[in-house]
């Protein structure tokens, strides 16, 4: 019985000390294949530079631009493919910006 009620405040210790600092980083945004559209036309270095550049800006407004020349680009890339690049279902400029990552 005692063992159980230790292995079970042990394992909520554990999520607390190993989850809080997670969490008190402040909001977070997560970019991946099912919030990117052209996200398998991309290498991992163009996925790694594309983050960077999405985390780096301070506005909406510089968001939205890049993204615009990013969608050209990746459009282009899809249509050399012959794919078709999916509509994304919510502006991410927009979305960071709830988030609190951009003003």
């Amino acid at each position: 019985m005692y063992k159980w009620v230790y292995l079970i405040a042990l394992s909520v210790l554990f999520v607390a000390v190993v989850g809080i600092p997670a969490y008190a980083k402040g909001p977070r945004f997560h970019f991946d294949q099912d919030n990117v559209p052209g996200w398998t036309l991309m290498s991992s270095a163009e996925r790694a530079t594309h983050h960077q550049k999405l985390v780096s800006f301070k506005t909406v407004e510089e968001c939205q631009a890049y993204m615009a020349e990013h969608r050209k680009k990746i459009e282009a890339r899809a249509r050399e493919r012959n794919q078709t690049l999916r509509t994304p279902r919510f502006d991410v400029c927009e979305q960071m910006k709830a988030k609190g990552l951009l003003e």
